[in-house]
């Protein structure tokens, strides 16, 4: 993928959880729309959801974005707007699981998704010098 000064293929596997990881997501309605509206957010913030799985109290995510987007603004936003917005669209099943208004927990996990391992990088960079400068 292509940027206006850069080239780059990023991806991220994103995973939160619910609050008090209370199993909310039970009904077919919920997990399409909330799938919906994660669709919606990415689309409105130039990411691209390229695998989504919604689990009764967690979501995974595999993403795509451009390297000026930080995974914490990425994550901030999905999980931000989605969490008002379930309360509005569903207030009667969020009331049952959440009683203070929050939906996600605070915290997320992040692992980056690449081509190649590590090792490989690894060895690359240390073998730098040994290769013809271009």
């Amino acid at each position: 993928m292509k940027g206006r000064s850069y080239v780059y293929d990023l991806h991220y596997h994103l995973v939160w959880v619910t609050k008090y990881r209370e199993k909310a997501f039970n009904s077919d309605e919920i997990i399409n729309a909330l799938k919906n509206k994660l669709l919606e957010i990415a689309d409105e913030n130039e990411i691209t959801i390229e695998a989504m799985e919604i689990m009764p109290n967690h979501v995974h995510l595999l993403v795509s974005a451009k390297p000026k987007m930080s995974v914490t603004i990425m994550v901030k936003k999905l999980k931000g707007i989605t969490g008002k917005w379930l309360f509005q669209a569903f207030p009667r099943e969020m009331k049952q699981h959440f009683w203070h208004g929050h939906i996600w927990s605070h915290s997320y996990y992040v692992g980056s998704v690449g081509q190649t391992t590590e090792s490989i990088i690894r060895r690359y960079i240390e073998t730098q010098k040994e290769r013809p400068f271009k």
